[in-house]
């Protein structure tokens, strides 16, 4: 074995039988099992049962990011709230898709808790779908006024909210953007959804082409109307014929 293979298992034997110690998950690319390189590292997430442990655990095993094998320690308490809906750190919710931990040592909650933040808020979906018509018709209005590299932005722009509304409506979190081929190749959305996709935001964002945003709003629409979104579209009043034409 490499010498990060070796380190990370002398952690998971160690994890193994260290009271202390209520869980373990790998993460990253070793994680999810993609992109997976010599050089990949291992991002371990070790979970303690008192948050007045960390100090001392990261002493007895120091890393800092970037390091073959990265120890990221946190307590049970903060990693119930970490990645969760309305957090500072939603941002990070997508490391835990399809991970399971490696060490659960509370029958099953830390698995539980890792589940729980691969799914959408209560008003996630909604959220993202105003978000995205909010750029949607910002974009619009700048190209038809002329303002293309204005539009082009803000077309630009509307593609993560489209994908965060996307994933929240069926249920998932947006991937990293390093992980969305990935992640579509290997977990397909519905149709429309499932073919050229990524070519037609591929082509918002490079061009900002209207005649692209338009055909993905009315797929959009459709859609969102089959999730029983038609309040969030409607509230835009007769700015939905504007989004339409």
């Amino acid at each position: 074995m490499s010498l990060p293979e070796t380190q990370f298992a002398a952690l998971v034997d160690h994890a193994r039988t260290d009271p202390y110690i209520v869980g373990l998950m790998l993460a990253g690319s070793r994680g999810l099992g993609g992109y997976v390189t010599p050089e990949s590292d291992y991002d371990a997430y070790v979970i303690l049962r008192h948050a007045d442990l960390l100090a001392e655990y990261a002493e007895r095993f120091p890393s800092v990011h970037g390091d073959p094998v990265e120890y990221i320690w946190v307590s049970l308490e903060s990693f119930r709230a970490h990645a969760l809906p309305g957090t500072d750190s939603r941002w990070n919710a997508y490391t835990f898709a399809h991970i399971e931990p490696l060490i659960d040592k509370l029958d099953g909650e830390i698995a539980r808790i890792t589940s729980a933040k691969t799914l959408p808020g209560p008003e996630d979906t909604r959220a993202f779908l105003d978000g995205y018509l909010n750029q949607y018709y910002r974009s619009k209005k700048n190209l038809l006024a002329g303002r293309h590299l204005e539009g082009h932005l803000d077309g630009a722009e509307s593609i993560p909210w489209f994908l965060d509304f996307l994933f929240a409506a069926h249920e998932r979190v947006r991937p990293f953007n390093k992980w969305l081929r990935w992640e579509l190749d290997r977990y397909p959305l519905d149709d429309p959804w499932h073919d050229a996709l990524l070519l037609r935001i591929d082509e918002i964002v490079t061009t900002g082409s209207i005649n692209r945003q338009r055909s993905l709003y009315h797929d959009a629409e459709a859609f969102a109307r089959t999730r029983g979104l038609d309040d969030v579209i409607d509230a835009w009043g007769p700015d939905v014929l504007l989004f339409r034409s």
